[in-house]
């Protein structure tokens, strides 16, 4: 089983997406800050990462550049999803090194479906 970490301040989307990836097979664990997401991937190098923008602190883009920018890290997909839908915010995560970028609300069908794909290339 393919193992998730799943970064959002907010509970409410936590719980969506993690219902959603756990019925559909995935091992998740939760991350409530950007801190604690880069502990997590650190101790556990889920196979793929799934990560809110904005939060508090430790924001998503750093997240995104510090696991990319370590070479125990950085193979590990990371996939965006996010309310940011301002010109130029997809670029810069991007930028930052995400793999994928999903905007909010996302139905958690696309999220298992981008996860799915991104495991597919990893293993390939």
């Amino acid at each position: 089983m393919a193992t998730v970490v799943l970064v959002d301040d907010h509970d409410s989307q936590r719980e969506i997406y993690e219902l959603a990836l756990s019925t559909a097979g995935f091992v998740v664990h939760e991350a409530a800050s950007g801190e604690r997401a880069i502990e997590m991937v650190r101790v556990l190098r889920p196979d793929v990462v799934v990560l809110d923008l904005a939060m508090p602190k430790l924001d998503g883009w750093e997240v995104c550049r510090r696991l990319k920018s370590d070479p125990e890290t950085r193979g590990i997909p990371i996939v965006v999803v996010t309310a940011h839908i301002v010109p130029g915010v997809r670029e810069s995560a991007e930028h930052a090194g995400c793999d994928a970028y999903l905007t909010k609300p996302c139905l958690p069908n696309e999220v298992i479906a981008t996860v799915r794909a991104h495991l597919k290339r990893a293993v390939a």
